[in-house]
């Protein structure tokens, strides 16, 4: 007979919907400062330095949310299949 340990299930079954959360957060984040990016994309062609740098500030934060959200997708999709990560 096989016995369940609630105790961890519970507590993969948390982990999984918190990173889960996390993840779906952090790319629509990522979503949310391209389309900001893309709106002061008309003022900076006029030669506008402040929305220029808007516009370079956005894209590269949305940029970096999108690796982030990468990275744990791959790192979580490594967790998953056996013997890929020694030691975990």
């Amino acid at each position: 007979m096989i016995t369940i340990d609630w105790n961890h299930l519970f507590l993969v079954a948390a982990t999984a919907v918190i990173s889960s959360v996390a993840v779906i957060i952090l790319f629509s984040l990522g979503i949310r400062l391209l389309t900001n990016a893309d709106h002061a994309k008309s003022a900076s062609k006029k030669g506008d330095v402040k929305a220029l740098r808007f516009e370079a500030a956005n894209r590269a934060a949305a940029y970096a949310l999108f690796a982030l959200s990468f990275g744990a997708v791959v790192f979580g999709v490594l967790l998953v299949v056996p013997g890929l990560i020694k030691g975990v």
